[in-house]
């Protein structure tokens, strides 16, 4: 969706992985998030066929602070991460940016140690500690080797219990978060994203970048970012996930003596309210005057994370554009030739984040592209799709969830995701049998009441002069400047 990581424990990936494109919460795609870096320890059979995952041991500190352990020895490495339940939604008015701003200080020095000397102490190790804000939540991720556990817990409590905030690295962050805004504009993929995500989200939480306007970033001073850490950044506003090789008791005992003087105290509560979707269609059409091709971005409001309909969406999305064998890569892509790459898209959230569909075409069959790709949604909420369709998206999904936890850092994700979401303990072993067990007609009523038809918000990114006329069709159009929709007033 957004240009920013929306996500809230999937972004990071340390050294292994850079922070992917997702504002800030967590993206619930049914696309693989890349290959493992190494070699992790299969998950465990279960006697029903599928896989089992042990529960986490759980532990919750005097201060608040819940930490969950699950032991992974395979490999000798450890997975930190650590959420606080405050992120880009919780951003003063005027001044977004703050959470994600703050999050990029995190590791540029503590009170004891300058910039240089948190990276260089890390790197001496070969381990990692990343830090992003999500739209609801904010994490710290690390990776270290077993044999440097107590180099890991000693910079991780540092970075989150003493950053510095020197003024020099505040400085300095901000002027790089304002050039990356700057290079949106040469980038009309990111364009595309940022402006469907306002054009949908308005002035919600969920509609603004994670990392701010350039307006908003100018805004922001030193002082706000103290600030917006003293008042989130509290034990009991925040879970320690740790997966690796190491024991749950010496886990425990190294998280007391490391993070037991965090001091509890009440923490602002961050109330997210449910956007409201589109009614009929509306077309926003961003002028590129230069472009040959158009990007191409359609959706509306979907569900929340909790929702029973959860599971039949993301079937449903599998078939119309979540993998290679989808009606969208097939009809649009492979037989008409309208574009590269196309994908649909559900993003879950605490409240109803998006569905979506992704793709760019020709100027010339930009009106044609949207279209058909409507046309097969309307195939899916209405169940006229392949007969096979149905058994390949719950294999597709329930095949590919144990390769999407295998790895530690993965599975500390996911752990996470399930606290903090409330899924359910059961959550991770259940979820191949709660996929497959998607009926034909359960999949239709999920698909009628999410996957966008006539109620739809549309952005296009190209060339007015030529676009216009044909996307009125669509929708009422809405032309605007590139700098006007990353920039607005």
């Amino acid at each position: 969706m957004r240009a920013a990581c929306r996500t809230n424990v999937r972004c990071g990936r340390g050294r292994r992985r850079r922070a992917v494109a997702l504002g800030a919460a967590l993206i619930v795609s049914v696309l693989p998030r890349g290959a493992a870096a190494g070699p992790a320890a299969p998950p465990a059979a279960s006697s029903g066929g599928g896989f089992s995952v042990p529960a986490p041991a759980r532990t919750t500190l005097k201060n608040g602070l819940t930490v969950l352990v699950l032991e992974r020895r395979a490999i000798p490495l450890v997975q930190f991460r650590l959420l606080v339940r405050a992120g880009a939604a919780a951003d003063p008015a005027g001044k977004e940016g703050t959470a994600s701003l703050m999050a990029r200080l995190l590791k540029r020095g503590t009170r004891t140690r300058s910039a240089q000397q948190f990276s260089e102490e890390v790197e001496f190790v070969g381990g990692s500690l990343e830090s992003f804000a999500g739209a609801e939540a904010t994490v710290v991720a690390g990776e270290f080797a077993g044999r440097d556990l107590e180099v890991g817990f000693n910079l991780l409590a540092d970075m989150v219990l003493s950053p510095a905030f020197r003024q020099e690295e505040f400085d300095k962050e901000k002027r790089l978060v304002l050039a990356d805004i700057v290079s949106r504009l040469d980038d009309p993929e990111r364009v595309a994203q940022e402006a469907f995500g306002s054009w949908l989200f308005g002035a919600h939480p969920y509609g603004r970048p994670a990392q701010g306007t350039r307006r908003s970033v100018e805004a922001i001073a030193g002082s706000d970012v103290k600030a917006f850490h003293e008042a989130r950044f509290a034990p009991n506003n925040s879970v320690l996930a740790i997966v690796g090789d190491i024991d749950a008791a010496q886990a425990a005992q190294r998280v007391e003596r490391y993070f037991a003087a965090w001091k509890r105290r009440a923490t602002p509560e961050v109330r997210v309210p449910d956007p409201a979707p589109a009614r009929g269609r509306k077309v926003l059409l961003v002028d590129k005057p230069d472009a040959t091709q158009s990007q191409i971005r359609f959706g509306n409001v979907g569900i929340r994370r909790g929702d029973p309909g959860y599971f039949p969406l993301v079937v449903a999305n599998t078939i119309l554009g979540g993998g290679f064998t989808s009606l969208l890569v097939e009809e649009v892509r492979v037989k008409k030739g309208l574009t590269y790459s196309i994908r649909s898209r559900v993003e879950a959230l605490r409240s109803p984040g998006s569905v979506s569909v992704a793709t760019f075409s020709k100027n010339e069959t930009v009106l044609e592209t949207i279209r058909l790709s409507l046309d097969q949604i309307r195939r899916v909420r209405e169940g006229t799709i392949p007969a096979d369709s149905l058994d390949k998206a719950r294999n597709y999904l329930a095949g590919l969830y144990p390769l999407r936890i295998e790895s530690p850092d993965d599975l500390a994700a996911e752990i996470l995701n399930v606290e903090f979401y409330g899924l359910g303990a059961d959550y991770i072993n259940q979820y191949q049998k709660r996929v497959r067990g998607v009926g034909v007609e359960a999949m239709k009523r999920s698909a009628a009441r999410f996957l966008p038809l006539d109620d739809l918000a549309v952005v296009v990114v190209g060339p007015a002069a030529s676009l216009k006329k044909d996307l009125e069709t669509v929708g009422p159009v809405t032309v605007r400047s590139i700098a006007s929709v990353l920039d607005p007033s």
